[in-house]
């Protein structure tokens, strides 16, 4: 902790969210981290208009922003969207440097299944590390053409059962495990001071859809969304976020993965593999191209695309990549097990960070940062740097003219929009 921030005793706890939508899950979240932590606010690093899942968030981020807020939150930051599209080590080490960067976050809270942070830590200390007998088995892997997330997946397996870890092993069978060890992992490569904790996730799975309960995932809020059923949500989310998630159903519709199709045929036909290249993995590309001509709509092309050594969600974020015009920065360097480094400048490059949004109570916090000489917070689009903003303004450009088509509505150009703040 810095020296200002102890003299201030002004302290924040940390977490990285899409809340895509935001939910009781959330609510529950925010209100046990405020109380275990016992820090004084609650920041959230959190996606813009595009996922780590490779799609459009279902409302943009503005609207997601008012309810964090409204969930609990005190401070909304942007995740850019290099990062909010990319692997989960992207992700998770983009969302770490910004929390580390404010110099005032003691604490990274996320929910995980395990619930227990010791095998978290001793799988995201293999990876940091890079051990030669784990870099061994991923080049193992690698040469047999398998992916390289797949690849890291195997070698990981494969080192931790014959260090006699298998208890550790299990914990990669579950999607918030895998994310939380990339907190844990880019917490270890950055040498931070914060603190990572972990919650035990309630309520429905990651990826089920049904909305038993008042812990629904937000899978399955979002099915409910696009099917019509936006009426069964409202026990879902706690009062107040329910009112701005249904004005903003109503008022500004959703998006979804296949509202950007024709954007996608275009871009396939601007030329052959070659022209992929720069956005999807060789091997990738080439299969678009080849089947471009099968295409039918986003998400039955990326299917047709998929292959056992890609997942759909991989497809997914190199359709995003193509689309938004980020580098795949598929090439790995020789020898070196992962790079987490993101293949374009971003605003935290620049030592600044978007604010989405803020609660007024949450003001000693902004000074805080400011005194700690932490990143310089910024909530005017309009007055970031082009260079390392360039990506982020064009998705949220993208994102809100693909909505106002959608729903026959002015468009409201990114560098006119405003900050949250409740």
């Amino acid at each position: 902790m810095s020296v200002s921030d102890n003299l201030s005793g002004i302290t924040a706890a940390g977490i990285v969210a899409e809340y895509n939508p935001f939910h009781n899950g959330h609510a529950y979240q925010i209100q046990e981290v405020r109380r275990r932590s016992r820090a004084g606010f609650v920041a959230v690093v959190m996606s813009g208009d595009f996922v780590q899942r490779g799609a459009p968030a279902l409302l943009d981020k503005y609207a997601r922003a008012k309810m964090a807020l409204l969930g609990g939150a005190d401070l909304v930051l942007e995740l850019p969207c290099a990062a909010s599209c990319g692997s989960a080590a992207r992700f998770a080490q983009e969302a770490v440097r910004i929390l580390d960067g404010l110099h005032i976050v003691r604490e990274l809270w996320f929910g995980s299944e395990a619930g227990d942070i010791r095998p978290l830590l001793a799988i995201s200390r293999i990876l940091a590390a890079e051990p030669e007998d784990f870099r061994e088995r991923l080049q193992k892997y690698l040469r047999e053409g398998k992916s390289y997330p797949l690849a890291r997946h195997l070698a990981l397996e494969e080192f931790l059962a014959g260090d006699g870890r298998a208890l550790s092993a299990s914990c990669l069978k579950s999607p918030n495990n895998l994310l939380g060890i990339e907190y844990c992992a880019a917490l270890e490569r950055l040498n931070s001071s914060i603190r990572p904790r972990t919650l035990k996730r309630i309520g429905s799975g990651y990826h089920e859809t049904g909305l038993a309960g008042c812990f629904g995932s937000a899978s399955g809020i979002r099915r409910a969304v696009t099917a019509g059923r936006p009426a069964e949500l409202e026990r879902q989310m706690p009062p107040a976020v329910y009112a701005a998630f249904s004005e903003a159903l109503q008022k500004e519709g959703f998006l979804e993965a296949d509202d950007f199709s024709l954007l996608l045929k275009c871009r396939l036909l601007e030329g052959g593999a070659e022209s992929l290249l720069p956005f999807l993995p060789e091997d990738t590309a080439r299969r678009a191209a080849a089947l471009r001509n099968r295409f039918l709509s986003f998400t039955q092309f990326a299917e047709l695309v998929k292959t056992r050594e890609r997942t759909r969600s991989s497809i997914d974020r190199g359709f995003l990549h193509l689309l938004l015009g980020i580098p795949s920065g598929a090439g790995t360097p020789s020898g070196a097990a992962f790079s987490a480094s993101l293949p374009c400048r971003t605003l935290t490059d620049a030592g600044i960070v978007r604010v989405l949004g803020f609660r007024r109570r949450a003001v000693p916090l902004l000074s805080s940062v400011k005194r700690a000489g932490g990143l310089s917070m910024e909530a005017r689009p309009a007055a970031l740097p082009a260079e390392e903003y360039g990506t982020d303004l064009f998705a949220s450009n993208l994102y809100e003219a693909v909505r106002s088509q959608k729903m026959a509505q002015p468009f409201r150009e990114e560098r006119t929009r405003q900050p949250v703040i409740l």
